[in-house]
């Protein structure tokens, strides 16, 4: 094979805002988050840990199935890359769903209580059908080229323990632990045959784009830091809560497929050049970089009349970190195509340019009767991701409206929460810049939640 040019733009991606998830807990999430002032049980250790306080000695669980619409229609110009499609669960053409479990228990100790939780706090992904090989690539009329040529996935998981202590009308709370981030980025790009140094004449269409299967993988571990304080004056409460995840080294594999044009009469007009055999070229590569995590801080005021306590929160979420992620790639690391390995540059820069952006929401809980509360909840979350970095790897078209309700069941030590969350989601139409995918985009998330709570 002769040389040729890979043109590699790797996106980052993206429930909440950008690639975070709404949280943790039935009763938080059908209160739409509105819980920094109010937490009393194991999900204090994420939402403030001064919560812990107040638990009980106890165990939770919690677990939310979350379903993903969403539609794009690409303004590229490329051939085989623009036009209308769905969002998929490869196999099956349908949309996207998951499971988010989570669980924790609260230990008490000479007037102080001890808690541990292991959650997901950033998360979910895209898989997408967006490109097939343009008419005439291969003059046998195979589309050999995969299925799902654009696919993200992103997990964090938490393991915190936290520990809280009361004084009179005011509590604080610190927690601990370790974060485990595996990620999975996956785009179609294009690679540009150099017509001058392969000594044939400019081919044009449909060979001016040879499509490169472009896949990056990783893992890392970082450390969690989260803290917070209540405060209580009759039935008003405060809370004022951070929360932490260390950036992590993400350490993995880069690799780059190019498939070829399939082509006889160029193939025996150019004295038989392998590039229109219809072959691949493929080469891989070791590669690190930093995964920039947000800093989180919650401020929370709630009021109890009676049967009611109306809950209220303002949330910064600091993704203005979020703005050029550097790429490492380990040359000497690289394996099978030597010839296309080498256009894999040692270190490569992606401009983000994400900005910080706040959150905020009201929520209200109604005893009707004395073991069965009803919530409702509404939140207002900014889209942190600009229209000049924006691709469908991260489904985050704009600002959204979180909308939730839920109740629980109390017999004596057990209890149960169900919980419903659904965005509200404008059309993002964006325009054509050097680190986008330009196009009109709209999407839909909708969740359901259960959790069940023993008190010992």
């Amino acid at each position: 094979m002769r040389e040729i040019l890979i043109l590699l733009t790797i996106p980052y991606i993206s429930f909440a805002g950008a690639f975070a998830l709404s949280g943790l807990g039935g009763k938080a999430l059908s209160l739409a988050g509105s819980y920094v002032s109010i937490v009393d049980d194991w999900t204090a250790v994420y939402w403030n840990p001064a919560g812990l306080a107040d638990a009980k000695k106890s165990f939770g669980i919690h677990s939310s199935i979350v379903g993903a619409f969403g539609n794009a229609t690409t303004r590229t110009g490329i051939i085989g890359m623009d036009g209308p499609y769905s969002l998929k669960n490869y196999p099956i053409n349908s949309e996207q769903s998951f499971l988010i479990p989570a669980f924790g228990f609260i230990l008490p100790y000479k007037g102080q209580n001890f808690g541990f939780a292991l959650y997901v706090p950033f998360g979910l992904g895209t898989k997408w059908d967006l490109y097939s090989l343009p008419i005439g690539y291969r003059d046998d009329g195979l589309d050999n080229y995969p299925k799902i040529d654009h696919e993200s996935s992103i997990e964090v998981i938490n393991a915190v323990l936290g520990y809280g202590k009361k004084f009179r009308n005011f509590s604080f709370g610190l927690a601990f632990g370790v974060s485990r981030t595996s990620i999975l980025l996956r785009e179609v790009d294009f690679a540009l045959l150099d017509a001058n140094k392969d000594n044939i004449p400019d081919l044009g269409y449909p060979y001016s784009y040879m499509p490169v299967d472009v896949k990056l993988t990783g893992s890392g571990w970082g450390f969690v830091l989260n803290g917070g304080i209540k405060y209580e004056i009759g039935s008003l409460k405060t809370g004022l809560a951070i929360r932490y995840n260390s950036n992590p080294k993400i350490n993995g594999e880069i690799s780059a497929d190019v498939y070829f044009p399939k082509n006889s009469y160029y193939y025996n007009s150019s004295g038989g050049n392998p590039i229109f055999l219809g072959g691949t070229g493929s080469s891989k590569a070791k590669g690190s970089a930093v995964f920039k995590l947000p800093l989180i801080l919650d401020f929370g005021l709630a009021y109890k009349v009676e049967k009611i306590t109306l809950s209220s929160f303002i949330q910064y979420q600091g993704w203005g970190s979020f703005d050029v992620i550097k790429l490492d790639i380990d040359s000497a690391s690289q394996t099978g195509d030597k010839i296309l390995g080498k256009f894999l540059p040692s270190t490569e820069e992606f401009k983000e340019n994400w900005k910080s952006t706040f959150k905020f929401g009201l929520g209200l809980e109604y005893r009707i009767i004395k073991n069965t509360p009803l919530r409702i909840g509404f939140a207002f979350d900014q889209s942190p991701i600009p229209d000049s970095t924006f691709t469908p790897l991260i489904p985050d078209p704009g600002n959204k409206i979180q909308l939730t309700g839920g109740f629980s069941r109390e017999y004596n030590n057990f209890s149960y929460d169900i919980n419903f969350e659904y965005f509200i989601m404008p059309k993002r139409d964006v325009s054509k810049s050097q680190y986008n995918l330009p196009g009109e985009y709209k999407f839909s998330i909708f969740a359901v939640g259960l959790g069940l709570n023993y008190k010992f």
